[in-house]
């Protein structure tokens, strides 16, 4: 299954990189941030003055319209970064970041990731991996909302994470990283009841077990089917 980078060709919306350590990004001029679940780390549109590197806890990103309809476009967690994908074009952030749980930052000002970039390899590979890995999952994302029925949703999401996160046990592939409910049903556009619904169907049909926020899938291949259309 999948190590500490996701190396799939269609990565989960989920990001967790503990292989990444932005040692290159320590010291002066960064300081710890702390936020509440739910709270805004920033939104679309303000300047980017500030990139910032997960240690704890996850980030969603948001992708706004003019009329305020909201896109979940991805999850960051343990050393993923957000706001560096707007650092470079017009220093204006193209999505809202908002606390998915209770999280630790650490902020860096953007200067000083503009000046690592430019003297340390390291960080450069994993900004340039970082933004590869976002812009498959937005093109991911736009095919599921546009095509795929709620049952296909849920299960390509959770394909993903068994491939990128899923570790092999007894009686199936645990997945090595927890989700919730609520952030499966931003992923998917879905409301949360109808994506307990879903789950709750699998788990019927003998796919999965999900207790809490941990998930073992008794039968991938079973699951692929379910996405057979997409």
């Amino acid at each position: 299954m999948g190590g500490n980078e996701q190396g799939t060709s269609a990565p989960s919306a989920w990001i967790e990189l503990p292989g990444f350590t932005w040692e290159g990004l320590r010291g002066e001029g960064t300081r710890t941030l702390r936020l509440a679940k739910g709270q805004t780390l920033f939104s679309q549109g303000d300047a980017v003055h500030h990139v910032y590197v997960v240690e704890q806890g996850r980030v969603r990103l948001v992708l706004m319209s003019a009329a305020g309809h909201e896109k979940h476009m991805a999850i960051v967690g343990t050393h993923g970064m957000v706001g560096e994908c707007s650092a470079f074009l017009d220093g204006k952030h193209s999505v809202t970041a908002v606390a998915s749980s209770d999280v630790v930052l650490r902020q860096v000002e953007r200067e000083q990731l503009l000046a690592c970039l430019g003297r340390d390899a390291t960080c450069l590979r994993q900004v340039l991996w970082l933004g590869n890995v976002k812009l498959r999952i937005l093109a991911n994302q736009n095919l599921l909302l546009s095509h795929a029925s709620a049952a296909q949703r849920v299960a390509y999401h959770l394909v993903q994470l068994a491939e990128t996160y899923g570790e092999e046990v007894a009686d199936g592939i645990a997945l090595r990283i927890s989700f919730t409910h609520q952030e499966m049903a931003n992923l998917t556009g879905l409301s949360r009841v109808m994506t307990s619904n879903v789950l709750i169907q699998l788990h019927e049909d003998g796919l999965l077990d999900k207790v809490g926020s941990h998930c073992v899938i008794h039968d991938i291949q079973g699951l692929r089917q379910r996405t057979i259309s997409l």
